[in-house]
Order: C-alpha cells, then structure tokens, then sequence
C-alpha cells in the first residue's frame, strides 16, 4: 500500500477513498502534497507510482476460462464444480458491466492505474528543478517517463478497443501529463492513435535516460533498461509497427535468447507455494518487470477457470509430446474441479501486527523474455520472414518439448486445420503465447488483436445460457468505470 503523503486527487482516482485509509480525502487541503525538494524524494515517488490493480481479470474474457465444473457425457457442465460464483465473476464472464469496485474489476485497475500515472506526474513536474547529479536526475525522470507511458498503455488497451486503421476516430483513454490542481478536474478521452502518440514520445524519451546503475538488489521492480526494451517490443507489436518490434526485441535478446526462457528444472518446488515462488522469482532472468498486486485472482476456488477436459486441450500440442509447464509442475486443483498451474502464490499483506485484517496480493511477471521472444516470432512472420519466425518458436520449444523443435509446417497446416503455411505459423504462435501468458493477463488482448471469437457457456446451476463474444463485438473495450462516467468521462458506445 501506498503509505507516503502525498495527496493525489481528481475524478480518475476519486474512487480510491473508498478503500485507500491512507488518504483522509476530506480532511485535507487539495494542495498538501509532499514537497519534492530532493532527488531522493522523488525516487521514492516514482517507486511508487506501480499501479497496484491487476489486469488478470481479464482472463474471465477469454477462452482461458469456462463452466469450471467437469461435464458430462452430452458436454455439458451441471455444477461450479465447487467453486464460488460471486456477481462480479458472472458480469465478466458474460461481458457485462461489472459494478463492484474493489480487486480484479475494471474500476479498482482503473483507480489504481491512474493514482500510479498521478505520481509520475508529480515527479516530472518539479524534477528538472531538482539540485542533484545529473545523471541520477535523468534516470528517475526516465523511469517516471516509462512508467506513465506504460500505464496509460495498458489503460488504453483494456478501456479502448484495439489499435487498428480506425485508431485516429476510436475512444482511447484521458492521458495525464500534469498533476492534479483541481479538486474535480474535467478529463476528456484522446483517441487511441493520440494515445500511441503520447506514450512513444515518453517510451522513447524514458528509454534515453534510464540508468540501472541506481537500482539495487534485483532491479525488477523497476523499469530498468531491459524492462523498458520489453516494454517496447510489446508496444510496436501491438501497433503493428513490426520493423520497430524487432528492432527493440533484438536489443532485449542481444544475441543470447535462450537466457531470457525460464528452464521449468529450476521451477520445481517442494509444494505448491514453493513452485508459483520459483516461478515469480525476481531472480530468474525470464522475469523481466514484477510488480505487487492487490488481488484475489490466485485463490482458484473463486470465478469461472479451466476443468480438466479444457485444460487438456489448452496443453495439447503439434509436437504431441509432454510440455513442460505441466509435466514439471504437476497439475492442480486444490479440491475443486478447476485446473491451473503453480504460477502465482498468495501474501497477505497485515493492517498492523495485531490486526487478521488486510488485503491478500501477489507478485505479477508483467514483463518476461518469452514474450519478447514471441514478439519478435509474430514481427518476423509478418515481415516475410517464415524461417526466422520458425527459429524464434523453437528457442521456446526446446526448453517447453523437451529440446523438440517444430519443423515440420505441412503437420502444422493440418494441426490447425489452416489454409497455408503463414496462418499456420500463426496459430502455432497466439498458442503457445496463450499456454505461456495464461494467469498473466495478456491473452485478452491477443484475443481483441485477431478478432478472435469467443464463447461462454453457464454451468446449469448458473443458468445454463450460452453467451458470444463475435468479432468486432463493442465489448471488446471494456466499459469506463461508472465513477468517471458520472463525472463527464464518454461511456464507450454500446
């Protein structure tokens, strides 16, 4: 939790009262905020500034959910297979407008995401004033740079639809580049090309300055150079700017891939905790950026998961060979029919020392190498380079297969059931970014990226209806939190 004093205020963060006791909203002057009168000071605010809202809910969007309980004979799911159904896990299931405000809604990434922008924006509005080193300044003014365009990326990706030929006329998000002097400020929303706009001017920029040599211990918890380069892999992947994609991920890899792949030998733990504390560990080279989560979303017995017929299916490969992520980890379930894999392990973070209240959190990967190695096999393909594409999957392969590599493109064709070698290459690629990313968040915007179809089915104890989610369906930009819309925010069309 936030703990430091300075206030941070406005519409995009109003909610956060309701549960932040840090803040006495009322009881203060807009204005009493912590003076940033040195370069150690504002270190510690940009440290801060790491939206503590996860987008892992976003997973109850996709095809990495289902009815949860086993089914039948006929394919159909009787039950929640022991798992808890509350309203926010139905609203997004079904894609409908979530009303609960608190962990793993649109609202609470929303509130948390802009609080974390309002700190940046406090740092980079007095920092050039700042007596200090130089090079220190830079770096601190780099890493607030990087994270404002980074959050305000993710806000536009989850809260826009997809950047595409309608981007320069599409509702994207406000984007915050001065500190809040306002009690209620007005905010309108840029434009999803606006948006891209402003965060390459301040990924780019953040990049110049960032220096790592002012971290310590692992670094992952900041936007170090490394974090900065994933971060812009993605970013031109996601506008389709490929030459730009494979530009920046060739800088990350740097000619030795293999490094940034997490070896699931090294993953193997004694028990459940020990294995997802492996798998997050700030340690491994494969995880790029960590960030602490307030969040529910590793308590499995809780919304709509994977069963076991789908979980299958979601592992099951061309190669039809074991994977690794399962095979070395075990298959869980922790007495519910719902499956997943030890990835991430619950903390609880205590009110005080005598308090059994507090606010369950995990440590998210939001930046891992096997991304950008994927990143750079989908800029490939659509270069017109298939083999390099190819050479890319593999270096994945080797370490998910069991050192097996994907060669042979006419099983691929067939495997996918596609109409050429390119479509084919391209299935193989969202797949093994689906296996890879599943609890991180990610594959919902593949699935708005491709226009992918999606279906949901209720559990007959829930209703039993069938629900789409069609291409170019509106939905796929997730509703604005109502708190802003009842402060002048455009609702996105319906």
């Amino acid at each position: 939790m936030k703990t430091h004093n300075l206030k941070i205020y406005g519409l995009l963060s109003l909610l956060l009262v309701a549960f932040n006791s840090c803040d006495n909203y009322l009881d203060e002057s807009p204005d009493d905020r912590l003076e940033l009168d040195s370069l150690d000071k504002a270190f510690k605010v940009v440290a801060d500034s790491y939206s503590q809202g996860s987008y892992a809910f976003t997973d109850a969007y996709t095809d990495l959910v289902g009815p949860t309980g086993n089914p039948d004979i006929n394919g159909v799911s009787q039950t929640t297979g022991g798992n808890s159904i509350r309203v926010q896990d139905e609203q997004l299931y079904t894609w409908d407008k979530v009303d609960a405000i608190f962990w793993d809604t649109p609202t609470y990434y929303w509130d948390q995401t802009y609080d974390g922008i309002a700190h940046t924006n406090q740092v980079l509005a007095v920092i050039d004033n700042i007596e200090g080193d130089q090079k220190f300044k830079n770096s601190i003014k780099g890493e607030a740079l990087l994270s404002r365009a980074y959050h305000h990326f993710m806000l536009v990706n989850i809260f826009g639809l997809h950047y595409d030929e309608n981007a320069s006329t599409n509702l994207g998000v406000p984007y915050i580049l001065n500190p809040e002097t306002e009690f209620l400020p007005t905010y309108t929303r840029n434009t999803v090309a606006e948006v891209y706009d402003l965060v390459e001017k301040d990924l780019l920029e953040g990049l110049s300055l960032i220096d790592d040599s002012f971290f310590s211990g692992t670094k992952k918890y900041h936007f170090t150079k490394k974090a900065g380069l994933a971060f812009a892999s993605r970013f031109y992947l996601w506008k389709r700017d490929y030459a730009n994609c494979k530009k920046y991920s060739d800088q990350f890899l740097d000619g030795s891939p293999e490094t940034y792949v997490k070896d699931y030998a090294d993953v193997q733990g004694s028990g459940f905790n020990d294995t997802a504390s492996k798998y997050g560990n700030a340690e491994d080279e494969s995880n790029v950026l960590v960030m602490q989560k307030f969040s529910t979303h590793q308590r499995k017995s809780i919304g709509y998961r994977l069963n076991i017929i789908d979980f299958n299916r979601l592992f099951s490969n061309p190669l039809n060979t074991p994977d690794e992520r399962v095979s070395a980890t075990g298959i869980w379930n922790q007495g519910t029919d719902a499956r997943f894999l030890a990835r991430i392990r619950e903390y609880f973070f205590q009110e005080n020392l005598t308090s059994n209240s507090g606010q369950p959190y995990h440590i998210a990967v939001e930046l891992k190498g096997e991304e950008v190695i994927l990143n750079r096999a989908e800029a490939n393909l659509w270069l017109g380079n298939q083999n390099a594409a190819l050479v890319d999957i593999n270096i994945l392969a080797r370490f998910r297969y069991n050192g097996q590599e994907f060669t042979d493109t006419t099983a691929l064709i067939n495997y996918y059931n596609t109409s050429d070698e390119i479509q084919a290459i391209l299935a193989l690629i969202l797949d093994e970014r689906k296996k890879e990313f599943w609890d991180h968040g990610l594959r919902w915007f593949d699935i708005k990226r491709y226009n992918i179809h999606v279906t949901h089915i209720l559990p007959v104890s829930e209703g039993g209806q069938t629900f789409e989610l069609p291409a170019n369906d509106l939905r796929r930009a997730v509703q604005i939190p109502a708190d802003a819309l009842s402060f002048g925010i455009q609702p996105n069309p319906r």
